[in-house]
C-alpha cells in the first residue's frame, strides 16, 4: 500500500494541526510507506487526492473532520471518473465533527493510535455513497458524498456553524441551529423517493447514509453505511412550542415516532421546491439557493480502511 495522508490542519479549529508533530512520529514509527500534506483552503483535499492518484498512491487518508473526509472522497471519485487510478479510503478523525465514524466500530475521534494500526494492518470493506445533482438558478452542482445530506433548515445550520469562530462540535450545531431556527424560511418541497411523493411546507429533508449528522444529532436511526439505501428524515414545519419540545429528540433517534416526521428508506430521491433552499453534504455547503436535488446510492462504492 503507496499512503498518502491529507492533514486538514484548521479542522477541530486548529486541533489537528497541533497534532501534526505527533502524526508525522506515529507514521514514522509505523513503518508505512507514506507521504504527507496539508491543505490550506476549501476544496484542496478533493485536489491533493487526486494528484496522489495520479503519483499512484493506493491509499487516501483523510486527517480531519467530516468535510475533510468529504473532499477526499470528491477527490477519490473524480480521479475514478477521469480513469487515473483507484484508491482506498482511510480516516484518521481530528476534526471539529466527526458523525460519520460513529456508524463504525472501534473509530474513536482523536484516537491516533488507533487509525494508524489500521492503517498498518490494512483490511478494507466496501460502504455505500451518495451522489446528488443540485440544480440552481445559475448552475448545476455534481458531488458525491458519504454520510449525509441535508437540505432545509439543517443546511442553513450548517451556513449558520461556518460563521462561527468560537465553539466546535455539538455545541457549536446548537447554536447554528438556534441561528437557523431565526433565519430560515421554510417553504413547501415536494420529496419524492421511490414511487413516494411528499408535499409539505418542511422545515428540512435530510438524507443519511449513516446514523448521525450535524454533531451528534441522530437524525437517521436506522441507517446502515453499506445496506445500498438512504435514509430520508423529512420534519415538517413546527410552532415555536413544539420545536421546544422535540428538539432533544432529535439527539436519541426518538422523533421518528412524532406525526410531523416521515422516515422512509429509498435508492433514489428527488427534493425540489419553488422557494430556493440551502443543501450541505457531510456538513459542507455546496448551495444556498437551490431549487433541485436529485440524489442517488451507490452501493459499495468505496473501500474503506477498517
Amino acid at each position: 500500500m503507496t499512503l498518502c495522508v491529507i492533514l486538514n490542519p484548521a479542522a477541530g479549529r486548529g486541533a489537528a494541526g497541533r497534532q501534526r508533530g505527533a502524526l508525522e512520529a506515529a507514521l514514522r514509527a509505523s513503518g508505512l510507506d507514506f507521504t504527507l500534506v496539508t491543505t490550506h483552503s476549501r476544496g484542496d483535499a478533493t485536489e491533493l487526492a487526486c494528484q496522489a492518484i495520479e503519483r499512484g498512491c493506493t491509499c487516501v487518508a483523510a486527517v480531519g473532520g467530516d468535510g475533510t473526509i468529504n473532499e477526499v472522497v470528491n477527490g477519490i471519485f473524480s480521479s475514478r471518473e477521469r480513469g487515473v487510478g483507484e484508491a482506498s479510503l482511510a480516516i484518521i478523525p481530528l476534526g471539529t465533527c466527526s458523525d460519520f465514524i460513529k456508524a463504525l466500530d472501534h473509530f474513536d475521534a482523536n484516537d491516533l493510535d488507533g487509525a494508524i494500526q489500521r492503517l498498518v494492518v490494512g483490511a478494507t470493506r466496501p460502504v455505500d455513497v451518495g451522489q446528488v445533482t443540485v440544480t440552481t438558478g445559475s448552475q448545476t452542482v455534481r458531488r458525491v458524498f458519504i454520510n449525509g445530506l441535508g437540505a432545509g433548515m439543517d443546511a442553513q445550520v450548517a451556513v449558520e456553524v461556518g460563521k462561527q469562530h468560537w465553539l466546535t462540535g455539538l455545541p457549536a450545531y446548537i447554536a447554528g441551529s438556534l441561528r437557523a431556527l431565526i433565519t430560515y424560511k421554510s417553504g413547501v418541497m415536494t420529496v419524492r423517493y421511490d414511487g413516494h411523493e411528499l408535499r409539505r411546507r418542511l422545515y428540512f429533508a435530510t438524507l443519511g447514509n449513516g446514523r448521525f449528522q450535524g454533531g451528534g444529532f441522530m437524525l437517521t436511526p436506522a441507517g446502515k453505511i453499506d445496506d445500498g439505501l438512504l435514509d430520508l428524515c423529512a420534519i415538517q414545519r413546527l410552532r415555536p412550542d413544539q420545536v421546544l419540545r422535540y428538539y432533544a429528540k432529535l439527539l436519541d433517534g426518538t422523533h421518528i415516532g412524532l406525526r410531523v416526521v416521515t422516515m422512509a428508506q429509498a435508492r433514489q430521491i428527488e427534493i425540489s421546491s419553488p422557494v430556493p433552499f440551502p443543501v450541505a453534504t457531510d456538513g459542507e455547503v455546496i448551495a444556498t439557493d437551490a431549487t433541485r436535488v436529485v440524489v442517488e446510492t451507490m452501493p459499495g462504492a468505496i473501500r474503506l480502511v477498517v
